[in-house]
C-alpha cells in the first residue's frame, strides 16, 4: 500500500466535506448578519471539523515523517489551527467561509496522474479564490466587521492581541500563496 497516496485519498476526503460545508454556508449566512457563535450553527461545526482535520493531518505527517512531512505544510497547519482555535468561538462564520481557500488541495488525488492540468488547477485556485478572498478579509471585511464586534465583546487586552495577531496571520496566508506560486513554477521541467 502507497502510504503517500493513501493519505492524499484521505486528506481530499476531508476538504470534499470541509469546502462543501463552507459553500453551505458561504451561501445561506451572510457575514453582513449580527455575529452569532453558537456551537449549534453549522457553521460552527465546520470550524471545528477544519481542528479535527488538521490535526489529523499533522500527526499523520508526524508519523510518516519520511513519506508525508512537508516544513512548509507543518508550519501552515500549525498557524491555521493557531488563527481558527483563537477566532472560532469569536466569528465562527468567518472561519467557515474562510475554509473555501482550502480548494486548492481538493483535485490533489484526482488530477495525481496529470500534473500539467493540476498545475493549472492550482494556480488558477490562487490567483482567483485564494489570495482575492484572504485580501477581502483582510482589507475590508476584518477591519470593517470583526474588530468593532471584537471591540464591544472583549476586553481591550484580549482585542489588542486578537487584532495584530490576526491581521499580522492573514497577511502569512498571502505570502503563503505566493510560496505556493513559486514551488509550482521554480520546479526543474520533466
Amino acid at each position: 500500500m502507497n502510504i503517500q497516496r493513501e493519505h492524499t485519498k484521505k486528506r481530499c476526503n476531508f476538504i470534499y466535506a470541509m469546502c462543501g460545508m463552507s459553500l453551505y454556508s458561504w451561501y445561506n449566512y451572510s457575514l453582513y448578519d449580527p455575529i452569532n457563535n453558537s456551537f449549534f450553527t453549522p457553521y460552527y461545526h465546520t470550524g471545528t471539523l477544519f481542528l479535527l482535520y488538521l490535526m489529523w493531518d499533522t500527526y499523520h505527517m508526524m508519523v510518516n515523517k519520511d513519506t508525508l512531512f512537508r516544513t512548509d505544510l507543518m508550519i501552515h497547519h500549525t498557524l491555521s489551527f493557531t488563527v481558527t482555535a483563537m477566532s472560532l468561538n469569536n466569528n465562527a462564520l468567518l472561519m467557515s467561509n474562510y475554509i473555501i481557500i482550502e480548494c486548492i488541495s481538493l483535485m490533489n488525488n484526482i488530477l495525481k496522474n496529470k500534473p500539467r492540468l493540476l498545475k493549472l488547477y492550482r494556480t488558477f485556485c490562487v490567483c482567483v479564490i485564494r489570495t482575492p478572498l484572504s485580501l477581502w478579509f483582510l482589507y475590508y471585511y476584518i477591519p470593517t466587521i470583526i474588530y468593532p464586534h471584537w471591540k464591544l465583546t472583549l476586553t481591550y487586552n484580549h482585542y489588542f492581541y486578537m487584532k495584530l495577531f490576526i491581521h499580522d496571520l492573514s497577511f502569512f496566508f498571502v505570502l503563503y500563496d505566493v510560496f505556493i506560486l513559486w514551488k509550482l513554477y521554480s520546479k526543474p521541467k520533466n
